[in-house]
Formats: structure tokens, C-alpha cells, sequence
């Protein structure tokens, strides 16, 4: 319980030490299948996105994919790839947290919405 108290003062200052870095990765795609979980709806358009800890940008990208795909999300769109302040503390893994839906009805055009960013932390 003391390694998490103060945990993001621990880590800035070197004294919590991970081996991985902080993403916030956003996929644009469609709802592959319905989720209640996540309140999706079948064939919807919609941003995935997630809150990782991961080795390097392609992993998290990696993370984003498979999760997706877990969840009835395809990623058939761009990916965006944020290095953000982390919520919440490594762990000895790689790993996942926050994961979100934004849903949104494609124009007739079929132009992307533009991404919801990261609330903070983007550097």
C-alpha cells in the first residue's frame, strides 16, 4: 500500500521506476458488435479509447487493436497516439485502463469527426 501512496511523485522523481511509458490511444472505427457493457450500438461509427501502459507507441497501438476487437470494436480508421500523464500506477505488465467509447453518426460524405483529445497530460 506504500508504493502507491504518492505513487506520481515516486515516479517523476526516479524512486518508482518502470520500464514501460504512459499512452492515451484513440482508434477511429465501427461498432462491430453491440456491447452492453460499454452501451455500444451495432454498426455505429464510433472513437475507441483507451489509457496504457505500454513498452513503446506500437505496442499501445497493438493494445488499442486487440482490445478493440475484444470488445466488438474494428479499428478501420486512424490511430492517434498521445503520451499523457498516467491515472494510474505501472504495474509489472503492460496494461489497459479507462477503456471508452465516444459513438457518432458518419455524414454523407462519410468525413471523421474529429477525435475527443485526452482531458490532460498530452506532451
Amino acid at each position: 500500500m506504500d508504493l502507491l501512496k504518492n505513487w506520481k511523485l515516486k515516479l517523476r522523481y526516479g524512486k518508482l521506476k518502470t520500464a514501460f511509458r504512459h499512452f492515451t490511444v484513440i482508434a477511429d472505427g465501427e461498432i462491430a458488435e453491440a456491447n452492453p457493457d460499454f452501451e455500444t450500438t451495432f454498426g455505429m461509427a464510433a472513437f475507441f479509447t483507451i489509457k496504457a501502459w505500454a513498452t513503446d507507441g506500437d505496442e499501445a497501438t497493438d493494445m488499442v487493436v486487440s482490445i478493440g476487437r475484444h470488445v466488438g470494436f474494428n479499428a478501420t480508421g486512424r490511430i492517434y497516439l498521445y503520451s499523457t500523464d498516467p491515472q494510474q500506477p505501472p504495474q509489472d505488465k503492460p496494461f489497459a485502463y479507462d477503456l471508452d467509447f465516444h459513438q457518432y453518426k458518419r455524414g454523407d460524405d462519410d468525413v471523421e469527426e474529429d477525435p475527443p483529445l485526452p482531458h490532460s497530460g498530452i506532451h
